[in-house]
């Protein structure tokens, strides 16, 4: 072929390049390990807090896996101009929505949570169109405050399994908080002194070390792994047909609407990677996508998703941008799904290392949302007072549940999460002391993810 013929090959471009097979896989598998430990711990961390067996946390670990295969095929594919933003990236399960989902599992049970789960993800698909509208409700300092609370009112969580668990016998023991600790420190050596890849997966490299330790103290019962079964079909409805409750409804809404700005801040990181121009239609596409996954959660006994930006670094270091490598990403997710051993491999996790790892991730949650607080305008008392308020009440309500105690079990469903609280606060204020101003109309979430990123 004459070079002279050829024409030059952009990035955007090579969002549709067709690697050789070993590529794609060795690619792929790659994106598998960066996001795999933050795939894994949401239904753990879950299934823990609402007291699910091992059995059970075996399923749920199944179901995540499976459909965040399927999920990350959705959005990279896409299913013609209706769903997917067709970018390299990957769909995990979402930690925005940790706290209200215990919430609901611990008071009314998974059926209900798997109801609201489903509802919500209906309404995303239904409000993708009108989100530009939206955006205006959500300027930096609504979801600077929100994705801070969320950060923070989690952290109790993962130091409650740095501890044991909730109703460990052996709760705070010196050998549990060692553990947690040592794993804390192999995830802040793996990135200050390990490079590219290995540093991407320092999260993974803490759990692995730790459990490996963990076993050796004899806190890891590998008997669950050996009586799984290598293959399984993920079954939908496990915990029973969903049900449903308004309460319950509201408050995996509002995460939703949390979790549609969080994912139009990480499209446009990808897409500003791979030089590509996003439109306000793929946003709603890719937004479909995850109200599409995020149905798929509530029916194979999974939870919302969200585009994860943890491979956005390894999509920086290796230079591919072939949509194809998330495509065999999503196709390997899919079969470690339906293998019950390698999900059995993550319920035998003991609580500390769990809680090791969440804490350092719970935090960094917390930092994001700080970081979004330094792009928005403090200097204005308005701004100060809707960061103010919506912390005191989210974390206020998180540390004092019991102060909604004497209020109407509906309020209380809605109230009682301090994340869904400092959320509605930042909402409503933002649209009081703001009405009006520059600030509420124009400093949305496409100008302040894009700013972040």
């Amino acid at each position: 072929m004459n070079i002279k013929n050829q024409k030059k090959v952009t990035k955007t471009n090579k969002l549709d390049e067709m690697l050789p097979l070993g590529q794609l896989a060795t690619l792929g598998l790659q994106h598998v390990l960066a996001m795999y430990a933050g795939a894994v711990a949401v239904p753990l961390i879950i299934g823990a807090a609402v007291g699910l067996s091992p059995q059970q946390l075996e399923l749920l670990v199944a179901a995540d896996l499976f459909t965040c295969g399927i999920a990350t095929l959705l959005q990279a594919i896409g299913i013609g101009n209706f769903a997917g933003i067709k970018l390299p990236v990957i769909l995990g399960c979402t930690f925005a929505a940790v706290g209200p989902l215990i919430i609901i599992g611990k008071s009314l049970g998974m059926d209900y949570a798997y109801g609201a789960i489903i509802v919500s993800g209906f309404i995303v698909i239904l409000i993708a169109p009108l989100y530009g509208k939206l955006l205006r409700f959500f300027p930096t300092v609504v979801t600077g405050s929100v994705v801070s609370i969320i950060g923070l009112s989690l952290i109790n969580v993962g130091i409650r399994s740095c501890g044991g668990g909730a109703g460990s016998k052996d709760f705070g023991s010196i050998a549990n908080i060692s553990l947690a600790g040592l794993v804390m420190f192999i995830i802040l050596l793996s990135n200050k002194y390990l490079k590219g890849f290995f540093k991407s997966i320092s999260i993974l490299n803490g759990i692995v070390i730790g459990t490996i330790v963990a076993s050796f103290m004899g806190m890891v019962d590998f008997s669950i792994v050996a009586n799984a079964k290598w293959v399984s079909f993920v079954k939908p409805f496990v915990f029973g047909f969903p049900k449903f409750e308004l309460s319950s409804i509201i408050m995996m809404t509002l995460v939703m609407f949390v979790i549609m700005v969080e994912s139009t801040g990480t499209f446009m990181g990808v897409a500003k990677l791979c030089e590509k121009d996003l439109s306000e239609k793929d946003i709603v596409k890719g937004l479909r996508a995850e109200g599409i996954a995020t149905i798929l959660g509530g029916i194979f006994n999974s939870f919302p998703y969200t585009t994860f930006n943890q491979n956005l670094g390894l999509l920086s270091l290796s230079k591919i941008f072939s949509r194809f490598v998330v495509v065999a990403s999503g196709i390997i997710l899919v079969a470690l799904g339906l293998i019950p051993k390698f999900a059995a491999l993550a319920t035998i996790i003991p609580q500390p290392v769990i809680g090791g790892a969440t804490t350092i991730m719970f935090g960094t949650v917390a930092v994001a949302g700080i970081k979004m607080l330094f792009a928005a305008d403090l200097e204005k008392d308005s701004n100060i007072l809707i960061v103010a308020c919506s912390l005191g009440v989210g974390l206020g309500i998180t540390a004092v549940p019991e102060l909604l105690s004497q209020t109407p079990q509906f309020f209380q469903s809605i109230f009682g999460s301090g994340i869904v609280s400092g959320s509605i606060v930042a909402i409503i204020l933002n649209a009081l002391l703001n009405y009006g101003s520059n600030d509420t109309n124009t400093n949305s979430a496409y100008s302040d993810n894009h700013s972040i990123l």
